[in-house]
């Protein structure tokens, strides 16, 4: 039920972002369409006011047909080819007027955009087109805006004056560069935000089942080394069982062992939430780290028998010794000990060796255990990660062993790394600096 709850946050959510979204590229789209228009308007009625212009003054554009006529007045050409010479340096020149009348009415209005010019005919086949505008002739045909030149006499006669602002998109881009660019700042702000709250709802999803496993587990934890007191409670209070010294010895040593694992419980929940608040505090001294192996598989000695398991010890370094925090780094090495005993299955096997390289101490705990599939190495030290296994309760534990582990390796300037073939066992390995005391 609460995973379809997020589901269905995440969703609505996702769902929420894309309709802001949509609304605000509807919003830059009709800002663009009337910025747009606007210019679209204002261009035109340049134009009209530049053909009023030319009108008063009388310039004229000469007929595209008929022989040309300067709009200075002047003798006829004697031959076809002067009088094309002629109306083309006539049309030239009345270009030449057009747009300086264009370029001062778009000043008054404050248009300050670059534009080229060309005289068309109604067909978009060029009059006048300058030599340097031929690539050009496309975008006049398509994006130009046009009047009427020229006094035509037919429809075969019209002249269409045509401009083109080659960098009109550009430029209107620039006029509203802060309004884009807001708009485009509020989409990446909606955007991160809600990645943001959809990851959080995962990452809250991830920590309610992880809290919830850790509850039921603990619950069931708790309640076997309780019941098995218990048992044993009643055993001996039977007076059956109370002759026989044996059977005492063996009720005792069960309270006391399942006594202390109920402690190491506590300890351990105790710890998750020291690395919580931050609040490891370190006493350090030099220790023989054999003697702390040693002391540690000793203490183990009862459960690895019990599970029918073994231990073999190589500890070849020559110089054993560290500077940190007994208790802690006891800590370290019992957790480690307690997983190979966890996942050795009936009968777990640990080796454990030593060796001394690069001034520090190196100290390896093999186990013949289940192993650790590769997706789920790197996620080993995160608190409350407990590998799956099938049953949450087939493994005990509550998932804060390993993170405490490297919370205390770090502490003392050390690492811990892992090595793992699935179905045949896993490799923690400790490193420790020894020629440096760490402060």
């Amino acid at each position: 039920m609460k995973q379809r709850r997020t589901l269905f946050l995440v969703v609505g959510m996702g769902g929420l972002l894309m309709g802001l979204l949509t609304m605000q590229f509807s919003w830059v789209r009709a800002l663009v369409e009337a910025r747009s228009s606007l210019f679209d308007e204002q261009a035109r009625t340049a134009l009209v006011e530049v053909q009023s212009v030319l009108t008063i003054t009388g310039a004229t554009f000469p007929s595209a047909l008929s022989p040309g006529i300067s709009p200075v007045s002047g003798p006829r050409a004697d031959s076809l080819a002067e009088v094309r010479a002629e109306a083309a340096m006539a049309r030239e020149d009345a270009m030449l007027v057009a747009d300086s009348v264009l370029t001062l009415v778009l000043k008054n209005r404050d248009i300050d955009f670059r534009f080229r010019s060309a005289l068309l005919d109604r067909y978009g086949r060029p009059i006048f087109l300058r030599d340097d505008d031929v690539d050009r002739l496309e975008s006049f045909q398509d994006e130009g805006y046009r009047i009427a030149a020229g006094d035509a006499q037919s429809l075969e006669d019209v002249q269409l004056y045509t401009v083109f602002f080659p960098r009109r998109n550009l430029v209107l881009a620039g006029d509203m560069w802060l309004e884009l660019t807001v708009n485009l700042l509020l989409m990446v702000v909606l955007l991160f935000f809600t990645v943001y709250a959809a990851s959080g709802l995962r990452k809250a999803e991830r920590l309610n089942r992880l809290k919830s496993d850790l509850i039921n587990n603990m619950t069931h934890e708790l309640k076997t080394p309780i019941s098995t007191i218990g048992l044993a409670g009643e055993a001996l209070l039977d007076p059956a069982m109370a002759s026989d010294a044996e059977n005492v010895r063996y009720y005792v040593q069960l309270i006391r062992s399942e006594n202390k694992r109920l402690g190491q419980l506590v300890e351990n929940v105790l710890r998750a939430a020291m690395l919580d608040q931050g609040e490891i505090e370190l006493f350090r001294q030099t220790i023989n780290f054999h003697d702390l192996i040693r002391d540690v598989l000793r203490n183990h000695a009862i459960h690895i028998k019990k599970q029918g398991g073994s231990t073999a010890s190589q500890l070849s370094a020559n110089d054993p010794l560290v500077h940190g925090d007994k208790t802690h780094l006891t800590n370290v090495v019992f957790n480690l000990v307690d997983n190979a005993i966890k996942y050795g299955g009936d009968s777990p096997k640990l080796t454990v060796r030593s060796w001394n390289e690069s001034g520090m101490l190196h100290v390896a705990f093999t186990d013949n255990g289940i192993g650790i599939a590769k997706e789920h190495l790197g996620k080993v030290f995160d608190k409350l990660y407990r590998v799956p296994t099938g049953n949450v309760h087939d493994v005990k534990g509550f998932g804060l062993g390993l993170s405490y582990v490297h919370a205390v390796m770090a502490q003392h300037s050390g690492k811990i790394g892992v090595v793992s073939i699935p179905g045949k066992g896993s490799t923690f390995t400790l490193v420790l600096p020894q020629k440096t005391t760490v402060s």
